[in-house]
Order: structure tokens, then C-alpha cells, then sequence
């Protein structure tokens, strides 16, 4: 199962604000764009519906940022991933256009079966699990600034 870019940089977003967290850091989307190597306003986009669901709280001004809500804290991988995907079935049979085999297919069934076995144990974790320990220490914390150049003359 593929999941969608949108639901890779939310899942993104949410390890990098636990581990931002763990480190009391202050996390902005300009961070938070630069580390996952996306465009501002597609992590706005992404941002936005994380604050809908719950998961992210905004808080506007100097020193402002984004936070893990509560909530997000202790919510499941498999019902954050759900909320995120926003899509019921695998494949989308009913059309357009609609599957002529629909009617005998067994396919669908399976694929959904699948589904939810994936989800079931992405369940068995919470956010908090994606940075306990030494998981923590491979993501970045802090987003470094680009190196100037260096000048093409030697010192004489």
C-alpha cells in the first residue's frame, strides 16, 4: 500500500514536532518544508488538515509555531495514516468508469482486507513511539542554515 505524498509529509510534520518536543524547539512550516524537501504552501496545505483533525495546535506571533496537540500524542499510526489518506478502498471500482467485472470480483474484498490489516498494525504504535529512544536522535532538530560559499581565492 502506497500512501499518498500529503500523508508522508503530515506523517513527517507530526515526527518532527515530537521530537522538536523532546528538544523544546520551536518548529515553523518554512522548518518544517526545508527538512521534508517540500514547497511552503504544500506543507501549509498539509498543515492545515493536520489542525483540522486535531493532531497540530498554531500558535501565531514572535516565538509562535506548531505543537502536537494532546491528542496526537497518544493517537494510534493507523488512525492518524486513515485520517490523513481520506480513502475508504484501494481501488476505486465503482468508476468512472466502473469495473465491468465488478459484480464477481473478489479483488476488492481482499484489497480491503489488506487494508485493514495494515492499519491494524500500524495501531499497535502512537506518535510517541516514532521518537522514543534512539529514534529521536536520527531525526533533525534543528534546521541548519546553508553554508556560504567559499571564496574560489587562496589566501596569500
Amino acid at each position: 500500500m502506497q500512501l499518498s505524498a500529503s500523508t508522508d509529509i503530515g506523517m513527517r510534520a507530526v515526527m518532527r514536532l515530537a521530537a522538536a518536543e523532546q528538544a523544546g524547539d520551536r518548529v515553523t512550516i518554512k522548518a518544517i518544508a526545508h527538512q521534508v524537501a517540500a514547497s511552503e504552501r504544500t506543507v501549509s496545505t498539509v498543515v492545515a488538515r493536520l489542525v483540522e483533525i486535531g493532531v497540530i495546535a498554531t500558535n501565531r506571533g514572535r516565538g509562535g509555531g506548531l505543537v502536537l496537540t494532546e491528542a496526537a500524542r497518544a493517537m494510534r499510526l493507523g488512525t492518524l495514516i486513515r485520517l490523513l489518506e481520506q480513502r475508504d478502498e484501494i481501488v476505486d471500482c465503482a468508476g468512472p468508469p466502473a469495473c465491468p467485472m465488478i459484480a464477481g470480483c473478489r479483488l476488492r474484498h481482499l484489497l480491503a482486507q489488506a487494508a485493514q490489516a495494515f492499519y491494524r498494525d500500524l495501531d499497535r504504535y502512537t506518535v510517541a513511539d516514532l521518537v522514543s529512544g534512539s529514534a529521536n536522535q536520527l531525526l533533525p532538530l534543528r534546521v541548519r542554515p546553508p553554508r556560504a560559499p567559499e571564496s574560489a581565492e587562496e589566501p596569500k
